[in-house]
């Protein structure tokens, strides 16, 4: 209850007494009425005077509350003004976080590009280290193919020396070759003329003790060549070259060596 209803309960609860002092009187019919009416005037003189007191003091409780409430409004301003000021450092707080939360993140990003990048360079430098490693074995397989190369090198400079020398005794030789077949008219074909060439071939013609080969001048052979003659694996004769042309050849028959008929299709050779 605020003081203007206790100051009003007050005077309340004073007229009652005085009421009921009125009534008293009045019961009191023995008593002096002028007495009475000097008792109900000092009494409401009395009561006047309290309820002078009680309009002071309520003036006074009105001022106080007048005073009361213009320091809560004081009060009140003052608490607005550091709600306003805690909201605006609250605001500037919240975005000085944002700020920092952005920051952490881009730092979290960077931090996890950092990281992914650190392991994609320990791949590659696992990677390069093998590379290391496989170069350094390739290198000492190379070194050591390049010590045998050189060993190789050397023999082959060895030999080297070896084919000059020689090449230069057979220069030699052959000067004094050349010399002696120019001195007796010789040439190189002369030199091989007698020697059989290893060849094959089959019966073309046969007339008589005459038959025409398949082996001529192209395959080595030459006049005075004989040849052997064969069916299958049977022999059947020798026979002697007369007369070599390009690809093909007469040839005679040598009666004391065959051992049957020759016929067209049977095989000559000079390798038996």
């Amino acid at each position: 209850m605020n003081p203007i209803g206790k100051i009003l309960m007050f005077i309340v609860f004073i007229m009652s007494i005085c009421f009921l002092v009125i009534a008293v009187m009045v019961g009191a019919s023995h008593r002096n009425w002028k007495s009475v009416a000097e008792n109900n005037k000092i009494i409401a003189e009395n009561a006047q005077r309290l309820l002078t007191a009680a309009k002071e003091s309520q003036t006074k409780k009105q001022q106080q509350l007048q005073l009361e409430a213009v320091s809560r409004q004081q009060q009140i301003a003052q608490l607005f003004t550091q709600v306003q000021v805690e909201k605006q450092s609250r605001d500037a707080k919240e975005k000085e976080l944002a700020e920092q939360l952005v920051i952490s993140q881009e730092r979290l990003n960077r931090m996890e590009l950092a990281s992914k990048r650190v392991t994609e360079q320990d791949g590659t430098i696992r990677q390069l280290q093998d590379d290391r490693k496989n170069l350094i074995d390739e290198v000492s397989s190379k070194r050591s193919e390049a010590i045998a190369l050189q060993t190789q090198i050397f023999e082959l400079n060895s030999k080297l020396e070896l084919l000059e020398v020689t090449t230069s005794d057979l220069n030699e030789q052959l000067a004094r070759k050349t010399k002696v077949m120019k001195a007796n008219q010789l040439t190189d074909e002369s030199l091989t003329d007698e020697i059989e060439p290893k060849v094959e071939g089959i019966v073309m013609t046969v007339e008589g003790d005459l038959i025409v080969i398949s082996l001529g001048t192209d395959d080595g052979l030459r006049a005075g060549h004989s040849l052997d003659l064969y069916r299958g694996d049977k022999y059947i004769g020798k026979a002697i070259v007369s007369k070599a042309e390009f690809n093909m050849s007469a040839a005679r028959v040598v009666a004391e060596f065959r051992q049957a008929v020759v016929r067209k299709g049977d095989h000559v050779t000079t390798k038996l």
